[in-house]
């Protein structure tokens, strides 16, 4: 086991992305196998945060005191066996996926950021671009051993139901606690996952590093796709492309079977014009698609059937980007990528901050909510952007104010919060509560259902040792 002191040896382990300040942590523990990890946790009385790769934006790996225990020595990558494949959760997703490339599979969920780790995924159930068809990543774990704050220890995996106890190696059993409150229905990542009859290890994926930590996952994989049909569409209005995408989730047609449809608003695409010199004059408002298609012989009429379609919509077709190449593809999917690396850049530069959101709704809210975000964004005077997944009701909107303006993009934030629960809807769809967004998680939930989750929360950690101050 690896032990670090020294003050200047700890402070790489007190940030992340989230750029949140402030991190303590007397000690940084680096277990070197599953044992050393349980021998050290019974033996431990001092609050526990999990250091994951460190690309989270809620802070959940920066400890307020305590201990940090990371796992990066928990790399192991198996062998591909039956589609699925066993993985250590320090193992990247770009590891991950550069191991696949030269194999059948693939890993469907693909988060922004690539260096996050497998670990890190499972503790916020990260998803992508690719949800829309292909889900999160809930969807692909088959299994995981786990280890609790105490020590104990359970390995699990699908159709245990929470609905029996739950039991760990040392013979000790734990029963699901009668609970009320349950997740909602629309695409989620915020606090933890609650159904009638759920598996047991779904309660853990999506937990923030608060219930357990993950020591070996088993992932499912699929199919590679024989190619992807992919493109970018650009629009005269931003209506219009909310309106496709409400039309494409409504059709009939086997052949339109996207899996991603990405939104870009009209901020968004005069930023992306320093970098795309082609985005046309006259677009307000973009739509980047992808379409896996398995078989090679149904390339083509996909594609006939993608430009048949489009022609009755209302489309700058002329001036839209269709991938033709390998490199094609790449370029769209940096095109894709490259809004949030600008706006960073952008407030390193004034000195400015984001407060950016990473809210869902319902399918049947989509219009509405994009009329409402409109309309709230547009009659302010605090600069923003729009992006995200339109095909999933789950925009990340960016108020960019200026420093005299932090008060009132604060306000505008509390009141698109607001409206997006009053239909049922999520503070955080792919992000995790951590401990930037408990105050909006708590709005959410209402006091009774949050002292169910505490109850559920003490039922593993009585003591709350692990991952103070995350979520609850």
């Amino acid at each position: 086991m690896i032990r670090k002191t020294d003050p200047q040896t700890i402070s790489p382990y007190l940030i992340d992305a989230s750029n949140y300040s402030g991190g303590s942590a007397e000690e940084v523990i680096i277990p070197e196998s599953e044992d050393e990890l349980i021998l050290f946790l019974k033996n431990n009385e001092l609050p526990i945060t999990i250091a994951g790769a460190g690309t989270g934006v809620t802070a959940s790996r920066i400890p307020d005191s305590g201990l940090i225990i990371s796992l990066e020595r928990f790399s192991d990558l198996g062998e591909i066996e039956n589609g699925f494949i066993d993985v250590g959760p320090a193992v990247s997703l770009a590891q991950l996926n550069a191991y696949l490339e030269t194999t059948k599979y693939f890993y469907p969920p693909n988060p922004t950021e690539t260096l996050a780790s497998i670990g890190g995924t499972l503790a916020t159930n990260a998803s992508g671009s690719r949800s829309y068809k292909y889900g999160s990543t809930r969807d692909y774990i088959l299994e995981a051993d786990i280890v609790l704050a105490d020590g104990r220890s359970v390995s699990l995996g699908r159709n245990l139901s929470t609905e029996q106890p739950l039991k760990f190696t040392d013979g000790t059993e734990l029963s699901f606690p009668e609970i009320n409150y349950t997740s909602p229905t629309c695409k989620n990542a915020a606090g933890y996952y609650v159904r009638p009859g759920m598996d047991w290890l779904d309660l853990f994926i999506g937990s923030d590093g608060t219930l357990g930590m993950f020591t070996r996952i088993r992932l499912m994989l699929l199919p590679r796709p024989y190619s992807f049909i992919s493109g970018v569409l650009f629009f005269e209005n931003e209506e219009d492309s909310w309106h496709l995408v409400d039309s494409i989730r409504n059709t009939d047609s086997q052949l339109l079977n996207p899996c991603s449809l990405e939104y870009f608003d009209k901020q968004s695409l005069d930023r992306l014009r320093s970098k795309f010199d082609n985005i046309p004059a006259n677009a307000e408002a973009a739509l980047f698609f992808e379409n896996d298609i398995l078989r090679e012989e149904e390339y083509d009429l996909t594609l006939e059937a993608w430009y048949g379609y489009l022609e009755g919509m209302s489309v700058l077709l002329d001036d839209s980007w269709f991938a033709q190449t390998p490199g094609d593809l790449r370029r769209f999917n940096d095109f894709r990528h490259a809004i949030p690396a600008l706006l960073n850049e952008e407030n390193s530069r004034r000195g400015r901050i984001k407060m950016g959101t990473d809210m869902a709704v319902s399918d049947n809210r989509l219009i509405e909510m994009m009329d409402f975000y409109k309309d709230m964004l547009e009659k302010q005077d605090v600069d923003y952007a729009v992006f995200g997944h339109l095909g999933d009701n789950h925009l990340h909107i960016n108020l960019l104010p200026e420093s005299d303006q932090i008060d009132k993009a604060q306000d505008i934030y509390n009141e698109l919060v607001k409206q997006i629960l009053e239909w049922n809807g999520t503070v955080s769809a792919e992000h995790g509560i951590g401990k930037l967004k408990k105050k909006y998680f708590s709005q959410m939930l209402g006091q009774s259902s949050l002292e169910e989750l505490k109850a559920l929360k003490s039922s593993f950690d009585p003591d709350f040792i692990l991952g103070r101050g995350n979520i609850l």
